[in-house]
């Protein structure tokens, strides 16, 4: 990517941040606090017309307690930070072109490929992201800072950096962040509740393997769809390294020629331009709200703000049900009502139509094993039958 492409894009994703409601970006406290959030698109970069396409635009840093799980039922994003939520829109927007395809209409997206369909090939995925992402990737730029992460620098055989006593391949958030190529639990502070959801980095990981579809795409595409550039702003040599080795060295050295499910790795670029709502000192907080907007076409785009893993606004405290339409577009359950609108004839709850994917969650337990070989934690099961 050359520096004028780079300026585009950014230009492009900033001009839309700025255009999204206020209850989407971060506030100035009453007592004067600013808080600070993290920024994320996904654009396809038409490499034929050099067209730009933005695709997502999602903000947030904040993952639920796994606990919360419990009252979900499909509607709550457990993972709102911003790249996750990226992702996920991504796989909303497939979702949506794929039946507008069934209903005749064009996509500039997907092909129709028999009874499938196919990305277009033209279309290079980049995935913007605001700074580095949380977990394995940024550990060498918190140990290079020493400060304020000297505060979770601990002895090497202290139980407590593991997010389960037995498993010493899984770290809670940042603590020791001087171990390097370990799978590690958002968030990063100690003091949180415990999410068990992995980190962005683990997760990015993983998607170099496993594809940026998820269980309700994967199978309506013949082939799968990968990150090709991820763009982050104002690199330095410690990031690139850091980069390096969560994203290719420790996937690669554990790989062989033969293997079936190997890593399609991305380019790494860096930029100028940074978010004007990044993080810049100590004294801002960072905002407890998420959002995510989708640009279905050029006049068709949807916009939600998220608290708490579901629509601003709609989240219930203690044992109280959550609201009917309380679920984001992004959600597992906005995601598996716009699927059985494509496929009418499925049966069964999400997580039955899941466990019959054994090729994918074999393919996942692999790449699983390879990042943690003393097993994998799993987040609480969250079905929805709607």
């Amino acid at each position: 990517m050359d520096t004028s492409l780079k300026n585009r894009l950014t230009t492009l994703i900033y001009d839309e941040y700025r255009k999204l409601k206020p209850s989407s970006r971060p506030v100035v406290k009453s007592n004067g606090t600013k808080e600070w959030t993290v920024l994320a698109s996904i654009v396809a970069w038409n490499t034929e017309t050099d067209h730009l396409r933005l695709i997502t635009l999602s903000t947030g840093v904040k993952a639920l307690p796994d606990i919360l799980l419990l009252k979900s039922g499909g509607n709550m994003i457990h993972d709102c930070h911003a790249e996750i939520l990226s992702i996920r829109g991504l796989n909303t927007v497939i979702l949506n072109h794929i039946k507008n395809i069934e209903q005749g209409r064009l996509s500039d997206l997907l092909d129709k490929d028999n009874s499938k369909y196919t990305w277009k090939s033209e279309n290079k995925i980049i995935l913007y992201i605001s700074r580095m992402p949380c977990g394995d990737a940024s550990m060498d730029t918190m140990e290079d800072q020493k400060d304020p992460a000297s505060k979770f620098e601990i002895n090497d055989n202290d139980p407590s950096q593991y997010l389960f006593e037995g498993n010493t391949t899984i770290l809670r958030g940042r603590l020791n962040f001087s171990k390097k190529g370990y799978v590690r639990s958002k968030p990063g502070r100690y003091d949180s509740q415990i999410t068990l959801s992995k980190s962005c980095s683990d997760k990015l990981c993983m998607k170099q393997v496993t594809s940026l579809l998820n269980s309700i795409t994967y199978d309506l595409l013949n082939r799968p769809v990968y990150i090709d550039y991820l763009l982050i702003p104002s690199l330095e040599r410690t990031d690139f390294n850091g980069i390096e080795r969560c994203f290719k060295t420790r996937l690669n050295n554990k790989y062989q020629e033969s293997d079936i499910h190997r890593p399609v790795f991305f380019v790494v670029e860096t930029c100028d331009n940074q978010f004007i709502d990044d993080k810049k000192n100590d004294d801002e907080t960072p905002s407890a709200m998420s959002s995510i907007k989708l640009y279905y076409d050029k006049s068709n785009t949807q916009e939600q703000a998220i608290l708490n893993g579901v629509k601003n606004g709609s989240y219930t405290k203690g044992s109280k049900p959550l609201p009917k339409g309380c679920e984001p577009a992004v959600s597992r359950l906005g995601q598996w009502k716009l699927y059985k609108e494509i496929d009418q004839n499925v049966t069964g709850s999400y997580l039955e139509f899941k466990g019959k994917q054994v090729a994918r969650r074999e393919m996942i337990g692999i790449v699983r094993q390879m990042l943690s070989f003393d097993g994998w934690i799993h987040t609480r099961k969250d079905d929805c039958k709607s």
